[in-house]
Parts: structure tokens; C-alpha cells; sequence
């Protein structure tokens, strides 16, 4: 993994040096009132002119680069102003390369854009990748207009999704902040005629292809060899990834007092993105990108169907498991679960590219129409987020089977035939649980008081998926491997005791019944991991229902007893 990481800069480089033909104006050059053109897509496949007229320099509006304003025209632009997926567009002045087409300013009556320089573009080539750090989960809104610089932004296309999850879907694209999120066509394979792959062509990254289909299209700034600059402003800025890009064809300009935006459809695969930068994204023409294949199969019992549905989700630690969220809820959708109440039992298989063992999962959810739970989805957001080492998922499947009503049951209250008990002694515990919209169903149980109890016995009844598990905290990669072999099921009924001594988590493993002079031996070593924990036993009951709510029982040990 290292040895990657340390090639990862050569190959930027490498991409830097491919560039070396293009003819380029320096912002030195640059002054204010010259006469230009810029170079994008308005309709189908052919790259077309627009005029630009540069109105100043403003330096280092963007962190670690200045942007040049200018004011558009033609084609149309004076109506629509700029718009979102003419990000990457390319500027020329003298007939040489200036920059690219990035910001713009939400609301704006002129067509006035900022661009990105060429020699940002060509410098964040060069500079050492580094690693994702986070996305935002949370947009913040405000009852103000934003008036700042804003990039451009893709045109976020989305096909292959109902019409009943977009709202889901702009949630977490728009997020991210990608660009405006729309219907759109699916991707395009037919081999309908195209005109060469070019500067000024329209490019989509895509985040999903298969039975959904998800593209942030753009613009190639600069297409020399198999070497593509593009939007002029950061995707994730990611630094090094690996995702696929694709041709685009563009249906038409939907104008907008907002801003403005492609319809396009992807079209044709073309390579793979690996640089996100803050001043633009590079990558390679015909490079195979890191994909994850997702299969998903939805057995209806109500519907007496079975469909299984692929996707190719775009290999990215923070963004795949929000990809994936959607095509579960689309396959969900599409095979008839989500329109009433419904039960599904979820088995699913993830493969860790380097681990030879599958990390499987297995849960119980209870699904109201229209709402849905980022649980289905929690070992992929665990492993993905791991702190201990980065991993690449090689392989998801998930098999869902619905069944039509709610099989529910609440944990109501307790009784116990004594509460005042000797060590050793059984006693019969009575759980009451409502079952939903039906009667109340007893489940009676046996515990049996511990030898080495001690004048309180605390119980508690609670459902499965409350269960902490009774491990020391993982370290590795493969500790979260093992943990996840040790799940509860949301179907157990759980009887929790905590026992008069103490654990000890040494090393990764959760160490019991040690004697105390070990304990005070660990423990007293400055220089190892041990930690004392509390010492419970489990013990669990399998029951027909989706368990829920919980429960405490007092037993207090005899008083002769203690003395």
C-alpha cells in the first residue's frame, strides 16, 4: 500500500510532462479588456465557441491560486449565463490556453465567470497527492442568497432512479455539493457517431453505472494524448483517486434564474480520474478504473417476484458507501418493498481486497413505506471509515427477502416467580412483549443466580441489536473481521448479568475471570494497552419477532447468605 502511495506522485508527474505541448498564456500576460474565446458542448457531441472579454485578474481568490474574470457571450450565454456543466470549459487569448471556465456567482444578470489558470491547473500536476480527509455530510442552509464564488459545478444526471427517491438522491449529492442534481438520461451505448475525444469535449465522471446510472458532467479543459485536464475546480478534492470517466452527450441548456445547467447523458466509456485537485481533475484515457460490483437481489414474498440488480459504484472510502445506499433503496423500490410495511431479512457479503475471509452480515429491519436507515448499510460505512488501515472493497452482495407486514414485538415488562435469592438458586423470569397490532405473548426463561453472587443481582432483558458486544476494541482490520462473526441478532432476546469482578482488554482480547493479583498486574504496567472493562455474561433466546425495547429485574441475595 505504501509502495503505491510513493509511485502515486511519478504518475502525476508523469501526466504533467504529456501536457507539454500545449501552448499556453501566462496570467503576466494577461490584461485587462482582451478579446478571447472559450470552447464547450450546447448540444450532442460538437464542441463549440463562445467569446470571452477579460475583465481583470483578481490574485489569490482560491487558496493557492488567483482567478481571472471575464464576461461571456454568444451562444446563447447572455440569456442563460453560465452554466453548470460548463466547468473545464477552455479560455484562450492569442490563440494560446489560459485557463479554465470554474466559478460563477449564483443569480447573477451577467454572464461573468472566474477561470481557473492553466499554470494552477498544470502545477497541481506536479504537487505530491494527498489522501481524502472527509465530506461533508451536512449542507448548511441559510435564509440569506449566497452571493460568493462558487464553482460552476457539474451537471449531476441521474437515471435509473424513481421518481419517488430523487428527493433521497439530491440529499446526499446535494450535500456534497457537486453541482445541481437532475432527471437524465441513462448512459448512452449505442455507438452512434461521435467526433473525436477533444478539447472543449463534454466529460462525465461516473458514480454509478448498471441499473442506476449517476454522472457529473463537465468539460476537458485539455485533451492531449491520453492525458485529460477537466473542470477547473475540485470534485471531492480527493488528491489521489481512481474513478471512471466517460464521453458525454449533451441534450440541451435548461435555463435557470439560479443557474443555469446541461441536460447530458453519459456516453461511451473513456478512462479513469485519478488527480482531484482544488484547481481541477486529471486523468488517463483508456486506463481501467477501480470499481466496486454491487449485486442486489429482492425476493417479494407479496409480489411472488425476484429480481437481481448490478451496479459499478465508484471506488472512493466516503463517497461508496452513500452510493450504495441509493442502490439499495432503488432496488427496494423497484422490487415493490417499500410501498407498505414490509419485513426484510437482510443477508449481505463483502469482500476486502487482501483478506481472504468475506466479512458477512445478517439483520432483521422493519420497513415503513418511504423511510428508510443508513443500518443496512453499517458494515460498509465501519470498514470503509476504519482508522487502522485503508481497504478496497472487491465485492458487495446483498440478498433481500420481503415479506409483507410488521413482525414486531416490544419488550413490555418483567415478572419473576422470587426476587429475594440464594447463590445457585433458578429462577423463572416471565418477558411480556406486545407484538404489533396483536396480543401480548410471553416468552419465560431460567437464570440461574451465580455461585459468587453478591447482595445484588442486576438483569437486563433487552433485544439483540442492544447488545454491546463482549470483545475488547478492535485494532486491526482483521479484529473488525472477527467482530463482525460475533453480531447478535435482532431476533435474540438478551439476558445480561453483570458479574461481581472485572475484565481486563489486553493486547486486542478481552481477558475474564483473571485473578486480582493479575488484574493489579496488567494494569499497573505503564507501558502496555491494558484496560479493565466491566464482566458480563449473555445469554440470548431466538424468538420469531423483530425484538425491541428492554427491561430491568433486581434480584437482591439473602441476607444469611451474606453474612
Amino acid at each position: 500500500m505504501k509502495r503505491t502511495m510513493l509511485l502515486a506522485p511519478l504518475v502525476f508527474l508523469g501526466l504533467a510532462a504529456s501536457l507539454h505541448a500545449a501552448e499556453i498564456i501566462k496570467e503576466s500576460e494577461l490584461k485587462p479588456g482582451m478579446k478571447g474565446y472559450g470552447l464547450t458542448v450546447f448540444s450532442g457531441y460538437q464542441v463549440e465557441r463562445f467569446e470571452v472579454e477579460l475583465i481583470d485578474i483578481v490574485p489569490k481568490m482560491l487558496p493557492n491560486s488567483d482567478v481571472i474574470l471575464v464576461r461571456c457571450s454568444g451562444a446563447g450565454l447572455e440569456k442563460s449565463k453560465v452554466i453548470a456543466g460548463m466547468s473545464g470549459s477552455p479560455v484562450y487569448f492569442n490563440g494560446k490556453l489560459a485557463g479554465a471556465i470554474a466559478y460563477a456567482w449564483p443569480f447573477s444578470l451577467d454572464p461573468i465567470a472566474g477561470v481557473t489558470p492553466i499554470e494552477s491547473m498544470l502545477a497541481a500536476l506536479k504537487a505530491p497527492p494527498k489522501t481524502v480527509a472527509s465530506l461533508s455530510a451536512v449542507r448548511t442552509e441559510s435564509k440569506f442568497p449566497e452571493y460568493g464564488l462558487k464553482p460552476v459545478g457539474a451537471a449531476i444526471t441521474v437515471s435509473g432512479l424513481s421518481s419517488a427517491l430523487m428527493p433521497e438522491a439530491r440529499a446526499i449529492l446535494e450535500s456534497l455539493d457537486l453541482g445541481p442534481v437532475m432527471s437524465g438520461g441513462g448512459k448512452i451505448e449505442s455507438a452512434e457517431p461521435r467526433p473525436p475525444f477533444q478539447s472543449g469535449s463534454a466529460i462525465a465522471v461516473d458514480l454509478v453505472r448498471g441499473d442506476l446510472v449517476i454522472s457529473a458532467v463537465g468539460t476537458a479543459t485539455l485533451v492531449e494524448g491520453n492525458t485529460v485536464l477537466a473542470f477547473g475546480h475540485p470534485f471531492f478534492n480527493a488528491g489521489a483517486v481512481s474513478m471512471p470517466m466517460s464521453a458525454a452527450k449533451v441534450h440541451t441548456i435548461i435555463s435557470s434564474s439560479a443557474i443555469s445547467f446541461k441536460m447530458a447523458s453519459a456516453a461511451g466509456d473513456l478512462g479513469t480520474l485519478n488527480l482531484d485537485s482544488e484547481v481541477g481533475i486529471g486523468g488517463r484515457i483508456g486506463l481501467k478504473p477501480n470499481t466496486i460490483p454491487v449485486q442486489i437481489r429482492v425476493s417479494n414474498q407479496s409480489l411472488g417476484s425476484d429480481k437481481t440488480y448490478h451496479y459499478e459504484i465508484a471506488d472512493h472510502p466516503l463517497l461508496s458507501p452513500k452510493i450504495v445506499q441509493l442502490c439499495l433503496y432503488e432496488s427496494l423500490q423497484d422490487g415493490g418493498a417499500i410501498s407498505d410495511r414490509a419485513m426484510v431479512d437482510l443477508d449481505m457479503e463483502m469482500k476486502l481486497e487482501g483478506y481472504s475471509d468475506p466479512i458477512k452480515y445478517q439483520d432483521l429491519f422493519a420497513l415503513p413505506g418511504g423511510s428508510f436507515s443508513n443500518e443496512y448499510l453499517a458494515p460498509i460505512f465501519i470498514f470503509a471509515g476504519n482508522p487502522f488501515s485503508k481497504v478496497k472493497i472487491s465485492d458487495l452482495k446483498f440478498n433481500l427477502q420481503v415479506r409483507p407486514g410488521w413482525d414486531i414485538a416490544e419488550i413490555r415488562s418483567l415478572w419473576a416467580n422470587k426476587t429475594e435469592v440464594s447463590p445457585g438458586d433458578t429462577v423463572i423470569i416471565g418477558v411480556r412483549l406486545r407484538k404489533y397490532q396483536g396480543e401480548e405473548v410471553e416468552k419465560q426463561i431460567l437464570f440461574q443466580v451465580p455461585d459468587d453472587a453478591k447482595r445484588m443481582v442486576m438483569l437486563k432483558i433487552m433485544a439483540g441489536d442492544q447488545m454491546p458486544l463482549d470483545i475488547a476494541p478492535p485494532e486491526s482490520v482483521s479484529d473488525l473481521i472477527e467482530a463482525f462473526k460475533k453480531l447478535p441478532s435482532p431476533k435474540w432476546l438478551v439476558v445480561q448479568y453483570l458479574k461481581p469482578g472485572l475484565a481486563m482488554d489486553y493486547a486486542g482480547e478481552r481477558l475474564k475471570s483473571l485473578p486480582p493479583s493479575a488484574q493489579v498486574i496488567l494494569a499497573g504496567k505503564s507501558d502496555t494497552k491494558a484496560k479493565r472493562a466491566p464482566d458480563f455474561a449473555y445469554t440470548s433466546y431466538e424468538m420469531p419477532y423483530l425484538i425491541k425495547g428492554g427491561a430491568m429485574l433486581q434480584l437482591r441475595i439473602k441476607p444469611e447468605v451474606r453474612r
